[in-house]
């Protein structure tokens, strides 16, 4: 049975809201869980979640709105960080998109089953933040040719072959697999330096 929560100014009922919907999204996919699913995994009355969301996409798009937010506010510092050579800024910035791709799997393991489940005007949003990010890459990788630490033929598609690279890894990670977090965020780190490297 659903318990009483209080309706005024409580964050952390829309915060566990959209945790618990993020997990169950990715566990049995956004078309089959429901609203009534939601609610009783929270341990909330469906008007309770309707006080905090309009909609279950909007849960959806909020949850991706959360990640992307996130994943940029870590990121794109460090990819702007002048203190830095752009060889660090990459390698830094590889190794958070890794963590975090890990870290919020959750999130993300479905984000293309995901989008079709959004209004085009949210799925915009969503790819404006992506396109804010990889421009930030791309604007590094190019520092780096201009100083002489990297060599890239093509700009756009080295940029896209990293950022798909990076990626990849959420597809397949494993917590029981036979490297750590850390071995795979170095690794991979590694690999982006090696695609820029002149040598």
């Amino acid at each position: 049975m659903a318990r009483n929560r209080s309706l005024d100014g409580d964050v952390n009922v829309a915060v566990e809201i959209l945790d618990c919907a993020m997990r169950l999204f990715n566990e049995r996919g956004y078309a089959a869980t429901s609203i009534r699913d939601l609610a009783e995994a929270t341990g909330i009355s469906s008007s309770t979640l309707y006080h905090h969301y309009k909609n279950k996409q909007q849960i959806l798009y909020t949850g991706l709105c959360r990640f992307m937010e996130y994943f940029n506010r870590t990121i794109i510092p460090e990819l702007q960080n002048l203190d830095d050579s752009p060889t660090e800024r990459i390698t830094h910035a590889s190794r958070l998109h890794i963590e975090l791709s890990i870290e919020r799997a959750t999130e993300l393991r479905h984000v293309r089953q995901f989008k079709a489940s959004l209004t085009e005007q949210q799925l915009r949003h969503l790819l404006d933040m992506q396109w804010h990010y990889q421009d930030e890459l791309r604007t590094v990788i190019k520092a780096g040719v201009a100083s002489g630490e990297f060599a890239v033929a093509d700009l756009g598609l080295t940029t896209m072959a990293i950022m798909d690279m990076l990626n990849g890894v959420r597809g397949w990670y494993n917590s029981g697999g036979s490297m750590s977090i850390d071995e795979i965020t170095e690794y991979y780190a590694g690999l982006v330096r090696k695609t820029l490297s002149r040598s």
